[in-house]
């Protein structure tokens, strides 16, 4: 490969993802999350959706609260109608071995891919069931003719078509429905690996410093705090 190629390969793709620099890094599965918190926040917009569910930033105007299901901070949090979006369990799948791409020989920098995929859940819940059916309804065609232009905005590797569930009692509100609308989302993850010898070299100093055998260290480092370990 080209030192060119090898350079592109090492340079990690940016996520368009709203969040918080420094605590959801790119392509976290959070960031993800933040991508359909606010696509559906311009969505509900006033002129964009229904003119009954109006979404504002400001919580007491708005008649609909679209959120992160994480952002346990709301104290709007119970008011109905509501979306909150979630996710399920996510993976790293090894789509190469090793998942390795590129390898730079001049300073044994290795660049590394795979495919992440994160499933996606919305709870569309409001105070009577066809409310709430009403919404699921909204959130799924909404997704589902949005997601090219959403793949292409966020460099999505793929999203799956959304599945509309049954209108059911929401399981947090006994007085409330839920309509929830699942998809799945893949996107690339690229990162690079630079050699690990120097720190493993230092590793291997603390415990010769320690004036303790290596074994005798390394249960002391198992077995009891880090603060009490040389």
């Amino acid at each position: 490969m080209s030192e060119q190629g090898t350079k592109q390969l090492l340079t990690p793709p940016p996520i368009k993802a709203p969040g918080q620099p420094g605590v959801v890094v790119d392509g976290s599965p959070l960031a993800i999350v933040g991508i359909f918190v606010a696509f559906l926040r311009a969505r509900f917009a006033p002129g964009n959706g229904p003119p009954d569910y109006p979404w504002y930033q400001d919580a007491n105007k708005t008649n609909i609260l679209i959120v992160s299901a994480f952002e346990d901070n709301v104290p709007e949090r119970g008011k109905k109608p509501a979306i909150y979006v979630d996710k399920d369990e996510s993976v790293y799948g090894k789509s190469i071995l090793g998942d390795r791409v590129a390898h730079r020989w001049k300073d044994r920098k290795e660049a590394q891919w795979c495919l992440s995929t994160v499933p996606i859940s919305i709870d569309c819940v409001a105070a009577r069931k066809g409310e709430s059916a009403i919404l699921g309804d909204i959130v799924q065609w909404s997704l589902y003719a949005s997601s090219d232009v959403i793949q292409a905005t966020f460099s999505l590797h793929d999203m799956l078509t959304p599945t509309l569930g049954r209108t059911v009692p929401y399981e947090d509100d006994d007085e409330s429905w839920n309509t929830p609308v699942s998809f799945q989302v893949q996107y690339n993850v690229r990162w690079t690996v630079v050699p690990v010898a120097p720190m493993l070299r230092e590793i291997a100093l603390r415990i010769q410093e320690s004036g303790m055998g290596p074994n005798e260290y390394l249960l002391d480092l198992a077995t009891r705090s880090i603060s009490q370990v040389p």
